[in-house]
């Protein structure tokens, strides 16, 4: 029979704000709160000296690593104190052990579990715990209690997290959490460092090397990645890795994890390549001189006789290169020096037709004699949603006929390289279905010893699925597909016996692929730890966790306050919504609409009925517009063309850091005139779902066996 249901204890989620008992400021990073008397307000008995993230480096196995983060904290009150200070986490982050030290003495922790009831501690004990995110998705935060702080002393906590970090361009990556504005209390700097690396080898902390430095300090207002180079990249599409971790003694239930990657695999050294450029308006202001800056240093990596081409898209696709020619050898210093002139002029148009820039490039790749053609696309990643993948694939292969070219997609996008790409932005599910790779590295950030790493981007996975039998249960259902580099974890909960092993299914490149994983089975994450500096450690482990009987629910209720902003505060600001586009479809697209159907009424004085304008915008820039005609008195082709147009005028001041993709719905009703002498009405139809965000991330599938 399945036991009954067990819930590990939660307390309130701790939040990324400073905060002393009385002060009211905004929340913002982490938290530290003390005990203050009602004589002491605005008082701050207990500072933080120092913060610390280590990251041990030297495991090469991908799916987690540790981080340790080490904080400092003092009483510079006369008494002794009681201590809450709460840390924001990584995403996925666990708890995994603890130690502190007072005067350079380290002390080891032991485990221990929850005690809900608020009371006191012995002093010198010092408690932590995970706090779970409030969202899927979110920061978790950990709660550290230290009881009897004293006086003038200084003591050091060391939290063991074990983190799941990305890989991206050959290079593990892990983002470190803002802690918001300064707050009095704490510090406002981050020693980063990074353990175990190679000999002269630094790690990186946002692309900027350490170099001989062991540490380097960062501001602690903002999240910041640390990467180091990865020594032994996986192979294969799936990689991944199955924890099962068995339940109680006399429960037959229990807890299971599963953290997949998508792999990489090497790529043939192409004899073409054709260079497919993005020159709509949501690109960068520095993309085109950094992609001829890239193009070069691939072209002077590739053996000699290699030949190239290039293809500019907006809303229509031409080549860059003038003349009959559709390759050119790698040495063509005039063929070169005209597409730096065509790339440094930075001309860029309304539109991304990325169909027409593959069906031309693919065209131009069949008119040649190659073996082994590549087609990279460099692009911001800003592309229509609403175009079919399949459609778009058919269409490529009747271009290219006999030819094969590999197909790769540089995204060069700040905000996507920063938060990754979820398998349903509109650039990951054309490369799915197209089977080409992905790249999210920076041009501006790439060495030019590692052009050739675009090459052996990996492949996106999609139709991603678990084969689970009925006594297991996800969490939650898995994304579709999962873009190389990006980390899932997903965890749930089976009955009776423990699993064995498990199958996951996905399609690379068109092709089904699947991985068997066996089962690794391991123990269960501590509810809590708790560490001394002095008396039996496991007798103090018996009372288990608690927090201070004088922390307050005020308290308590900022520091959630401040773990719900902290996740929305990694979110960027100056997304779109519905009443700017209104403002500006009133004052862009109506008029030129209205020009449109006073024409039409000179061909078709009864003309009416309703028509939709739709466009897909991306950045504030329209990637794809187009007209639709319902229930017109009169079909009328050069009004349809019209009103397209008038849909391609819509044009919104956008912030460059919004990476939604929005479909805007603008119908519009209309009315010929009744009487002589009168114009035309074009009047807004009513349409609820006028504007629709395109980067949901769907639910994706569980077979059952």
């Amino acid at each position: 029979m399945p036991s009954p249901a067990r819930r590990r204890p939660l307390g309130p989620l701790l939040a990324l704000a400073v905060a002393v008992a009385g002060w009211t400021g905004p929340a913002g990073a982490d938290q530290l709160d003390a005990e203050v008397g009602d004589d002491e307000r605005g008082y701050f008995p207990v500072q933080e000296l120092s913060y610390e993230a280590i990251v041990d480096a030297d495991a090469d196995r991908g799916d987690a690593v540790t981080l340790r983060l080490r904080v400092a904290l003092i009483n510079t009150s006369g008494n002794p104190r009681d201590v809450v200070h709460t840390l924001a986490l990584p995403v996925g982050a666990e708890l995994v052990g603890l130690q502190i030290a007072r005067d350079g003495s380290w002390h080891p922790g032991s485990v221990t579990a929850i005690a809900n009831p608020a009371g006191p501690r012995d002093p010198g004990t010092v408690w932590a715990r995970t706090i779970d995110p409030s969202s899927p998705g979110g920061l978790p935060a950990a709660e550290v209690v230290a009881f009897g702080l004293e006086s003038n002393r200084t003591l050091q906590v060391e939290l063991a997290l074990r983190v799941f970090p990305q890989l991206r361009a050959g290079r593990w990556e892990l983002e470190l959490p803002a802690r918001g504005p300064e707050q009095p209390a704490m510090v406002n700097e981050r020693r980063v460092l990074a353990r175990g690396l190679p000999p002269g080898k630094p790690f990186f902390v946002d692309d900027t090397p350490s170099g001989s430095e062991p540490a380097m300090i960062t501001s602690t207002a903002e999240a910041v990645t640390v990467g180091w180079t990865a020594r032994h990249p996986e192979r294969g599409s799936i990689v991944g890795r199955l924890e099962v971790t068995p339940g109680p003694p006399g429960f037959d239930d229990g807890r299971f994890r599963v953290v997949l990657r998508a792999g990489s695999d090497t790529a043939a050294t192409p004899d073409h390549v054709s260079f497919v450029i993005d020159r709509s308006r949501s690109t960068g202001a520095r993309m085109h001189r950094d992609a001829a800056h890239v193009i070069l240093r691939l072209l002077d990596a590739l053996p000699a006789g290699t030949s190239f081409d290039a293809i500019g898209f907006a809303r229509t696709a031409k080549p860059l290169l003038a003349g009959e020619a559709t390759a050119f050898d790698r040495d063509d210093a005039a063929a070169r020096a005209q597409l730096v002139r065509v790339l440094d002029a930075n001309d860029r148009a309304q539109g991304t037709d990325l169909g027409a820039a593959l069906e031309l490039a693919a065209t131009r790749v069949a008119a040649e004699r190659h073996s082994r053609p590549m087609i990279i696309v460099i692009t911001d990643g800003m592309l229509p949603a609403t175009v079919d993948a399949t459609a778009l694939r058919e269409r490529f292969d009747r271009a290219r006929g006999r030819h094969r070219p590999e197909l790769t997609f540089v995204i060069d996008d700040d905000v996507l390289a920063r938060s990754g790409l979820p398998a349903t932005h509109p650039v990951a599910a054309m490369a799915a279905g197209l089977g080409a790779r992905i790249s999210l590295e920076s041009l501006a950030q790439l060495s030019d010893d590692a052009v050739l790493e675009l090459l052996a981007a990996p492949r996106v996975l999609g139709d991603l699925a678990l084969a689970l039998p009925p006594s297991m249960q996800l969490d939650r259902a898995l994304p579709l597909g999962l873009v190389a580099g990006n980390a899932l974890v997903a965890s749930g909960q089976y009955t009776g016996k423990p699993p064995r092993e498990l199958v996951v299914h996905a399609r690379v490149g068109g092709k089904a692929v699947r991985k068997r994983l066996r089962a690794h089975v391991g123990t269960p994450l501590p509810e809590a730890f708790v560490a001394a500096t002095a008396g039996e450690l496991a007798s103090i482990a018996s009372e288990g966790f608690t927090r201070p009987a004088w922390l307050r629910p005020g308290q308590q209720r900022t520091a959630r306050e401040g773990v719900a902003q902290s996740g929305r505060g990694r979110e960027l600001t100056g997304y779109l919504d519905e009443k700017i586009f209104r403002n500006y479809l009133t004052t862009r697209v109506a008029p030129r609409a209205r020009a449109c159907y006073n024409r039409s009424l000179l061909r078709e004085p009864d003309q009416g009925g309703r028509v939709v304008l739709e466009m897909e915008v991306g950045k504030g820039e329209v990637m794809l517009a187009r007209a639709r005609p319902d229930a017109l008195v009169h079909t009328d082709e050069r009004l349809v063309a019209c009103l397209t147009e008038a849909a391609w005028a819509l044009d919104v001041p956008a912030a460059k850091m919004d990476d939604r993709v929005y479909v805007v719905r603008y119908p519009l009703r209309l009315v010929a005139p009744v009487r002589p002498g009168e114009t035309g009405r074009v009047e807004r139809g009513d349409d609820d779902a006028m504007l629709e965000v395109l980067l949901a991330q769907p639910a994706g599938r569980v077979q059952t066996r």
